[in-house]
């Protein structure tokens, strides 16, 4: 029963999505979201934001797409739309903050960038709330 339960590509693909979303967001949030939610009081003096963009503005916008956008990603819920600021965010991070640089510096934030275009590209599959509320 589990070997003809896994040798169905739906379930594979939608077990793959959900395995996807949770364990990228909730690192996301982990290790990165988190920590910059709870130094707020120190990051907002000296948090370096794109463009000159202010650090009042860059940082919530940040823990917004670190933050809360990963929870409803982890949810289900409004995926591929939680995805976009997420992507935008590690953009920065890998082609303005750390641009220039060695790979290395850039590789983190590349790798959620991809991780995070290909939960867009998937949307949220079955297992979600985006399945339950609006039967996509």
């Amino acid at each position: 029963m589990i070997k003809k339960l896994l040798a169905s590509k739906p379930f594979n693909v939608d077990l793959a999505a959900l395995v996807l979303r949770v364990v990228m967001a909730s690192f996301m949030i982990y290790g990165h979201g988190w920590p910059k939610l709870m130094k707020w009081d120190i990051l907002i003096e000296k948090f370096s934001g794109p463009f000159g963009m202010p650090p009042s503005v860059a940082l919530p916008l940040v823990i917004f797409a670190e933050v809360v956008c990963c929870v409803l990603i982890i949810a289900g819920l409004f995926t591929r739309l939680a995805a976009i600021p997420v992507i935008i965010c590690m953009a920065v991070a890998a082609f303005y903050k750390h641009g220039g640089g060695p790979l290395t510096e850039m590789e983190s934030s590349l790798t959620y960038m991809a991780a995070f275009i290909a939960i867009f590209l998937l949307g949220s599959g079955k297992y979600s709330l985006d399945k339950t509320f609006f039967k996509r």
